[in-house]
């Protein structure tokens, strides 16, 4: 992926402190946006893929620094930060005293207090609460230049906009796939109406991979490949060999390449809007 930095003319230095950045930190590259939410419009988009050998944290730095879109008071600070090492909780379970716990109980490295900090963010379409760690390194650095900061796990609002999108009385199943480099993990959820049936994160290293716990979802919770829906977003085009090869034994597949929530100037006539889509849907959880 090319960088790319694309801004509208109707973008005012003099009302920033009326927009909402987002800014979004993931596995190939970091990336922001800019909403007016007045017209409820994005106008600005700016991504920066990372080179081999580039650590992103030393990436966000540069950017915070030298971009000067990045300079101007906003009204809202949103974060995203792509990771794995998410668990959801049942709200009527949740305790915030025992966010390590839950992260503790989940993955066997647990949480190291010295180096990594904890949030909560709430997805009321689920009525669930994301507990999620990142370094602490990464809050360090954005609160040298930001104040206020909501941050996010991309979870959040791909649960969150996936029940929004689904009408109430809907009752066939729909999966929904949020896809990470290859190497890295994807999300996957079925929603049955607004309700959410099943989550989970899988890493895989091949389009074989990503194949084999697609279907073994669909086997557990035995789902029709001719008759259910896949929603594909994130690192996927209709070109990709992973696309054609779920095509092969999913018959209906899409890609999620907008937002029914949100307008986009025509700046963003030309980019892919599914490689991004958790980072445009973050207003919607607050």
């Amino acid at each position: 992926m090319n960088t790319v930095s694309v801004i509208d003319t109707s973008f005012d230095i003099k009302i920033t402190t009326s927009y909402f950045l987002s800014i979004q930190l993931q596995l190939d590259g970091f990336s922001f946006c800019v909403l007016d939410p007045v017209s409820n419009q994005y106008i600005q988009f700016n991504n920066r893929p990372l080179k081999p050998n580039e650590n992103i944290l030393d990436i966000l730095e540069w950017e915070l620094s030298k971009n000067n879109l990045l300079v101007y008071p906003y009204q809202k600070i949103f974060v995203l930060y792509n990771t794995s090492k998410y668990s959801l909780i049942p709200q009527a379970l949740y305790d915030k005293k025992h966010h390590e716990d839950y992260l503790s109980f989940c993955f066997s490295e647990g949480v190291d207090l010295q180096t990594e900090l904890v949030f909560a963010n709430k997805i009321k379409m689920a009525d669930s609460i994301c507990v999620f760690k990142i370094p602490l390194q990464l809050s360090t650095i954005l609160d040298k230049y930001f104040k206020n900061i909501q941050y996010f796990c991309q979870a959040t609002p791909f649960i969150e906009t996936a029940l929004l999108s689904t009408p109430i009385n809907m009752a066939h199943n729909h999966v929904h796939i949020h896809i990470q480099p290859s190497g890295f993990y994807f999300d996957i959820i079925v929603t049955s109406g607004n309700n959410l049936k099943m989550h989970n994160t899988f890493k895989y290293h091949d389009k074989k991979e990503f194949l084999y716990f697609t279907l073994f979802v669909f086997e557990q919770i035995k789902l029709d490949t001719h008759n259910t829906k896949v929603f594909l977003s994130g690192n996927i085009e209709k070109s990709n060999e992973t696309y054609a090869l779920l095509k092969k034994y999913v018959k209906q597949v899409e890609i999620d390449n907008t937002t029914k929530h949100f307008k986009f100037s025509g700046i963003f006539k030309h980019l892919s809007i599914q490689n991004h889509l958790n980072l445009f849907n973050i207003p919607l959880c607050v």
